[in-house]
């Protein structure tokens, strides 16, 4: 007599629950920036349990290891978002792109999202110019790909040589205010950083200006940090990332994580920034190409 109500309540709970539409949403997040990747992962999770109350849909989040199978995966209409480094995004694009709806980037500067990287010397005396010579040391910042392409880019172009080719040492390191500072205090010879991170060097130390110069600069055309891209015909998703990128505080918990990446804010990245990026990479391969001829 009274189990009857019991079975039809049970029965409504898992209808309530089987309507809620299920969204797989990957995220690589190795590699991508000087973050612990446990701290990350939590963040999102928090991000994603939010987002899940705010839009009524079921946010569920996957770290794969292996970009293949995050970028299979998405081909196949499994995940409805992936995060991916670049340099990961670039190495896939034409496998992508046919399947990408909305591209949103992690931006340092809401303002000013796409950044340029510099390359930087010691300034000399006026008799010796300030140049790069054959046989250089120079510094980088560990993990971050898309720099490693300008200077090759940067090398074939201005003297037909690969960094293996014209450097003596290349030393990776952690972050930014450690590369920029072994060339202030000359245990290398270069460096390259981006422009984002050289302008709070010089203002935290402004003898940093005094005594390096920037011997050449990129094209103001590189995401912060990674890009997020939704699936192509997928509106909900994309609605709900939007609201990111208008307003970080909509969900408090993003501003954590924004605060991992020392970033101000999720921005839209148009197709047309897009299509210049991925110009920017295939003339990287096309002077490579040349080069190993």
């Amino acid at each position: 007599m009274y189990i009857r109500p019991f079975i039809l309540l049970f029965f409504f709970f898992v209808t309530l629950s089987s309507a809620q539409e299920t969204k797989l949403i990957a995220f690589y997040t190795k590699n991508i920036a000087k973050v612990s990747n446990k701290d990350v992962q939590i963040a999102i999770r928090k991000i994603l349990q939010t987002g899940s109350q705010k839009s009524g849909i079921n946010l569920q989040e996957e770290f794969p290891k292996s970009i293949s199978n995050i970028i299979d995966s998405f081909i196949n209409g499994k995940y409805a978002l992936i995060t991916l480094n670049t340099y990961d995004v670039l190495q896939n694009y034409e496998k992508i792109s046919p399947y990408i709806g909305k591209i949103w980037s992690i931006a340092k500067k809401k303002r000013s999202p796409e950044m340029r990287y510099l390359l930087l010397v010691k300034k000399r005396d006026p008799i010796e110019s300030s140049v790069l010579h054959r046989g250089a040391r120079v510094a980088m910042l560990n993990f971050d790909y898309m720099q490693n392409i300008y200077l090759e880019s940067y090398l074939l172009e201005n003297y037909h040589q690969s960094s293996k080719e014209f450097f003596k040492k290349l030393s990776f390191y952690s972050s930014s205010s450690q590369v920029i500072l072994k060339l202030f205090f000359s245990k290398v010879d270069a460096c390259v950083i981006s422009e984002h991170a050289y302008n709070i060097a010089v203002e935290l130390n402004p003898q940093l200006k005094k005594h390096i110069k920037i011997l050449a600069s990129s094209k103001k055309i590189f995401p912060s940090v990674g890009l997020t891209i939704s699936r192509k015909g997928d509106r909900e998703i994309a609605k709900l990332y939007d609201t990111f990128s208008r307003d970080k505080n909509d969900i408090k918990t993003l501003s954590n994580v924004l605060m991992l990446y020392k970033a101000e804010a999720i921005v839209p990245f148009s197709q047309e920034k897009m299509d210049r990026l991925y110009a920017f990479y295939k003339h990287y391969h096309a002077l490579k190409a040349e080069h190993e001829q």
